[in-house]
């Protein structure tokens, strides 16, 4: 739902901050006060055109900015996509738009900058706006075919239709991929087959390059190596004036006189440590050069292999090392070719998909046959109440071919006289008719979908009381389930909001500025006074002010 609206230097208005709560909002206010600025601000945020001339007078920008709290999994997932969700709070969207006095345009989603597509991408998932002049959604195919299709009960359907179409999509530009291009399948495959069959046999194991390098490295320098350790131990222990050797002189020179001097215990305790550390340090040096190895012909083998490895390596261009996960990669690359120029197995998966895809679209268009016809009965009985003495009706046209959705193109037609021919709801509707439509369209079909916040112009215009009574109570019965805005003249449909936002004009300090705030009580008995009354409110029109209100529970 719209939970805050703000605006600031926008024409008349120099800074606004709106609240909006659940349920049925209605917009009043005299002809002329500017009802239609919160929608007006909306169109702004997303995306509308605007130039310049919106900027109040001697400021720098006009802004924007309206926050959301939002159930919607498909706007989750397209913010998501699109890196704009707000991760510490997932639930909400902050949406922004600066207009400065140059024309010049900045528009943002929970701070990230945004083109005006993408903010009118967010718009179509969790706002719907009807005007007099249009609206955004209803005059879509593809709104008017998600319409039906909710109401037919079969989104899971057509979501798997779409499935196996994409399916069919990819299958038949293998194929032809294939087929067109076959030559050079076959050379790609001979070539990676050819540096598959050379990287197996080669049988490179992980850790094998690193690991000969260094056997290489002792292997070439054996001679000199166990020169160095037998020198080293002679100095540790094989010999008359080793380390060893001496310090066994010193320990006997000390113990000599230690009954003398009993601080010797603590040098003694060290020499005695010096020893074990030699000993050890002996040990060590020994094994060292016994496991040296000296083989002239173990040599030869990895000088070999080495060499053989390095080769194939400078041959591809690679680190020695990377040769078997380059294989691996191969290898997968090789079975995936091998799968898709397989001419006989594609058909044969083609021809599987399509005659799924034609029994489940056969089913769909059974479906939405009769749901098509239902929904149209329902619609054209809630347009009869509504003062549109005519027919509305839903055509399935079959498509030229085969669509993501089905057989068949979608299309509301609608006639507003009887007798009339019908015609596509999209060139035969006013703004106000349209809006009735809508109306009745949202009430039959959108109370668990989205869009979350549906707003409406002025929906009731020319209808006479009963009429208007009757849009305020169906506006009433929709906002149980959405959050509904209205603007509208009639004190009927006024009566039946949950909240009610009255707009005026107002000279303050030799400037002319327009307030919006919300009326309650008497306030508000006074406001649908007015409406009923006009500029002469008397204690009759205030009393059958007060009687309407008290009709409905606010």
């Amino acid at each position: 739902m719209l939970a805050q609206l703000k605006i600031n230097n926008y024409l008349l208005i120099e800074k606004l901050e709106l609240d909006f709560y659940s349920g049925l909002t209605v917009v009043t206010g005299e002809t002329g006060s500017g009802k239609s600025i919160i929608i007006d601000a909306l169109m702004l945020i997303f995306g509308a055109r605007a130039n310049r001339d919106i900027v109040r007078i001697g400021t720098l920008a006009a802004n924007f900015e309206a926050t959301f709290q939002i159930d919607n999994r498909e706007a989750i997932l397209w913010l998501q996509e699109n890196d704009l969700l707000d991760l510490d709070n997932q639930d909400s969207i902050i949406c922004r738009r600066s207009i400065d006095n140059n024309g010049k345009s900045k528009i943002q989603i929970n701070g990230h900058g945004v083109t005006a597509l993408q903010i009118r991408t967010l718009g179509d998932f969790i706002l719907d706006i009807h005007t007099q002049h249009a609206s955004i959604t209803l005059l879509r195919p593809d709104t008017q075919r998600k319409l039906l299709d909710q109401f037919c009960g079969i989104n899971d359907e057509v979501e798997n239709l779409t499935t196996i179409y994409r399916q069919i999509q990819d299958l038949s530009a293998k194929l032809t991929t294939a087929t067109t291009a076959m030559r050079d399948l076959e050379i790609r495959r001979e070539i990676l087959s050819e540096k598959v069959n050379e990287l197996t046999t080669l049988n490179l194991q992980a850790g094998e390059w690193d690991n000969l390098q260094e056997e290489h490295k002792q292997l070439n320098n054996a001679d000199e190596v166990l020169r160095e350790l037998d020198y080293a131990l002679g100095i540790v222990s094989n010999s008359e004036q080793s380390l060893l050797s001496l310090t066994n002189d010193l320990h006997t020179h000390l113990t000599k006189i230690s009954n003398y001097v009993p601080k010797l215990t603590e040098p003694l305790k060290m020499v005695d440590s010096i020893n074990i550390e030699l000993r050890e340090l002996s040990h060590e040096l020994n094994s060292l050069a016994q496991d040296i190895n000296q083989d002239p012909n173990r040599l030869a083998e990895v000088e070999s292999r080495l060499a053989e490895i390095f080769s194939l390596s400078r041959k591809y261009r690679l680190d020695p090392s990377l040769l078997p996960e380059t294989l691996a990669s191969l290898e997968q690359e090789l079975s995936q070719l091998a799968n898709d120029s397989d001419l006989a197995k594609l058909e044969e998966q083609l021809a599987i998909a399509q005659a799924k895809y034609n029994d489940l679209a056969t089913i769909v268009t059974k479906k939405r046959g009769a749901g098509a016809k239902d929904l149209a009965k329902e619609v054209t009985r809630l347009l009869q109440t509504l003062a549109i003495k005519g027919q509305f009706n839903i055509a399935l046209m079959n498509s030229a071919k085969p669509t993501a959705y089905g057989l068949e193109n979608i299309e509301y037609q609608v006639c507003f006289n009887l007798g009339m021919p019908l015609q596509p709801l999209a060139t035969a509707a006013s703004g106000g008719e349209l809006s009735r439509v809508a109306l009745a369209l949202y009430l039959l079909l959108s109370i668990h979908n989205p869009p979350e916040v549906i707003i409406f112009d002025e929906i009731d215009v020319g209808v006479g009381g009963k009429v208007a009574a009757v849009v305020g109570q169906m506006l009433s019965q929709l906002g149980s389930s959405k959050q509904v805005i209205c603007i509208t003249h009639q004190p009927q449909a006024a009566s039946c909001g949950t909240n009610h936002l009255v707009v005026s004009k107002d000279e303050v300090k030799n400037s002319t500025i327009t307030q919006i705030k919300y009326v309650k009580n008497e306030d508000r008995i006074s406001e649908v006074a007015r409406m009923l009354g006009g500029i002469h409110i008397t204690e009759a029109t205030l009393t059958h002010a007060k009687e309407m209100l008290e009709q409905h529970t606010i």
